[in-house]
């Protein structure tokens, strides 16, 4: 599927070709912290189905799969895991942030690339994982702990939890936004908070999905604060 920008204007491009998906995502530096999320266009981060699986289509999928690859590593929450395990990726390596490491089986068996959980120190870790202590459960102390890891090129993916909690810490340097057509029936995990920072992409796809990113240059402003 054909990826069109809006802004700033530029050729559309085919997601399904991962070096052209790969080279949409712009120039790879040195170190930078992504967030990436799909939402329907009331901040509903949930679907009908009570998970994101029933946001996504269009060149969503495509997209990710591409934004992974240039990646070091892709960080969820654990109840993201616990809800999705099919969004942890078979060939990427994943940090989980949960305080009780409670990972699934399933998703220990899932993740060939390994898993390593930041956990709290009371945790007991399940075997096929590996534990790191987390002192305080910020965005400061996460991230911290990923650069230990080696990694420089990170990309969060959710819950709402985890990517507020980075927010907060002003840990994130780009936040990248799926919005969907489909609407969501199900109540909870909405983005209720406004970005400080710049657009520097908006674009949408025939299957009516659109696709905006922007720098950020600052905490987020809560709504009502």
């Amino acid at each position: 599927m054909y990826v069109h920008t809006d802004f700033p204007y530029g050729p559309a491009i085919d997601a399904n070709d991962a070096d052209s998906a790969r080279e949409w995502w712009g120039p790879a530096d040195e170190s930078w912290v992504r967030a990436n999320i799909i939402t329907d266009a009331r901040g509903s981060a949930i679907g009908s189905d009570g998970t994101s699986e029933t946001l996504t289509g269009g060149a969503d999928r495509a997209l990710l799969a591409a934004l992974r690859a240039a990646a070091d590593v892709v960080v969820l929450g654990g109840a993201t895991v616990r809800a999705e395990p099919q969004s942890v990726p078979r060939d990427r390596p994943v940090v989980i942030v949960s305080r009780s490491a409670n990972i699934p089986l399933s998703v220990i068996e899932r993740a060939q690339a390994g898993i390593t959980v930041l956990h709290h120190r009371s945790a007991d870790i399940p075997r096929g994982v590996v534990g790191v202590v987390l002192p305080r459960f910020t965005g400061t102390s996460i991230l911290a702990a990923l650069t230990k890891l080696g990694h420089h090129r990170i990309v969060v993916e959710g819950g709402v939890t985890l990517l507020r909690t980075m927010l907060q810490s002003q840990s994130i340097t780009e936040w990248c936004q799926t919005i969907s057509p489909h609407l969501s029936r199900h109540e909870g995990a909405s983005i209720d908070f406004e970005l400080d920072g710049n657009l520097t992409l908006s674009a949408h796809d025939a299957a009516g999905f659109r696709y905006t990113r922007k720098s950020l240059n600052g905490a987020p402003l809560a709504r009502g604060n």
